[in-house]
């Protein structure tokens, strides 16, 4: 997640679609495993992609 949130989508779209790819593919683990229960997502751009 910080590696999305150290891109700047206007200068790097593709490394940010990619990174904005692996934390959808993410979010089922993260859910299942309760990570989302106990973590606060402070960026709002992550927290829209994983629906937090």
């Amino acid at each position: 997640m910080k590696a999305l949130e150290a891109l700047d989508r206007n200068h790097f779209p593709d490394e940010y679609a990619i990174h904005s790819d692996r934390i959808k593919e993410l979010k089922p683990f993260l859910r299942a495993h309760g990570i989302l229960d106990v973590m606060e997502i402070k960026n709002p751009e992550v927290a829209a992609l994983i629906g937090a």
